[in-house]
C-alpha cells in the first residue's frame, strides 16, 4: 500500500516568505494596490496590524479609494536595489550617500523584514545607485501584468559630477550610455506588450538638489554655478543635449 506522506516538523519548518516577496508586498504593492485596486495588500496590512502600525480604515474608505483609481501609472525610475535577510536586531533606516563618495552608502532596512546589500553584478554611480536598464524593463512588465494600466516614465536620468572644460564643453558620455540603455529597455518593454505612453528624461537643466546641492547634476544643460558661488549662471549644452535632440527628432530610432 502507498505510504502516508511524512508530516512536516512544524518546529523546524521555515514559514517565513522570501525576502523579495516580503519587500514587494510591504513596499511596491502597499502603494500601488491602493492606487490601482483601491485596497491594501492583505499580507502587508496583516503585518502592520500585528505591529500596531496599520492605518485605521473607516467605513466607506475603500469605496472612496476605488472611485479614484488612475487612468495610467507614472513611474519614476533611476536604479534597482538588492535586498537580503535582516534579523530582528538588524539594521534600521540610516543615512544615505549625499557626498558622491562611491562605496559609502550604509546598509539599511527594516529589522525582521529586509535590508539593502550591494549587487556586485551591476555598475553604480558615484552615489551608489545601481545602473540597471533591465530592471526598468522588468518593472514595466510587472506593473503592466498586475494592474493592466498604461504607463509613463515620468522621471529617468543619471546624476553625476560634470566637468566644465576650458572650451565650454561638457563631455558626459556616461549620461548618454545610461539614457541609451534605459530607452532601449523601454523599447523592449513595448515589444513585450507594455502600453508605454511616454518617456520623460530628468532633466533639461541642472537644478538644485535638496540633498546634494549642485554637485550632483542631471541636466542636458549645464548651469554654471555651485553651492557657494552663483558665478555667471550661464547655460551650456552638454554632449548629451545634442545626442538627445537627435533621439527626439528620430522618435527613438536614432539611439
Amino acid at each position: 500500500p502507498p505510504r502516508s506522506p511524512q508530516q512536516p516538523n512544524l518546529k523546524t519548518l521555515n514559514i517565513n516568505p522570501p525576502v523579495a516577496l516580503r519587500l514587494e508586498t510591504a513596499t511596491n504593492y502597499w502603494w500601488l494596490d491602493v492606487y490601482c485596486f483601491g485596497r491594501y495588500p492583505q499580507a502587508a496590512l496583516h503585518y502592520l496590524q500585528q505591529t500596531g502600525e496599520a492605518p485605521h480604515i473607516e467605513p466607506g474608505d475603500l469605496e472612496i479609494f476605488q472611485r479614484g483609481v488612475p487612468d495610467f501609472v507614472g513611474v519614476n525610475y533611476y536604479y534597482t536595489t538588492t535586498f537580503t535577510q535582516n534579523p530582528l536586531d538588524g539594521v534600521g533606516m540610516k543615512r544615505i550617500n549625499t557626498t558622491g563618495q562611491k562605496g559609502t552608502t550604509p546598509s539599511s532596512g527594516v529589522p525582521g523584514l529586509y535590508r539593502t546589500t550591494a549587487n556586485p553584478n551591476l555598475e553604480t554611480s558615484n552615489w551608489d545607485w545601481a545602473i540597471d536598464p533591465t530592471g526598468l524593463r522588468i518593472a514595466l512588465r510587472r506593473i503592466s501584468s498586475r494592474y493592466a494600466l498604461p504607463m509613463m516614465i515620468t522621471e529617468n536620468g543619471l546624476g553625476e559630477f560634470d566637468t566644465l572644460d576650458a572650451d565650454d564643453t561638457i563631455h558626459d558620455a556616461y549620461r548618454i550610455a545610461y539614457l541609451k540603455g534605459h530607452l532601449e529597455a523601454c523599447q523592449q518593454a513595448i515589444s513585450d506588450g507594455v502600453q508605454l505612453l511616454g518617456y520623460c528624461a530628468w532633466s533639461l537643466t541642472d537644478i538644485l538638489s535638496w540633498l546634494n546641492g549642485y554637485q550632483k547634476r542631471y541636466g542636458f544643460v549645464y548651469v554654471d554655478r555651485d553651492e557657494a558661488n552663483e558665478k555667471d549662471l550661464r547655460r551650456i549644452a552638454k554632449d548629451s543635449f545634442y545626442w538627445y535632440r537627435d533621439v527626439i527628432a528620430s522618435n527613438g530610432k536614432k539611439l
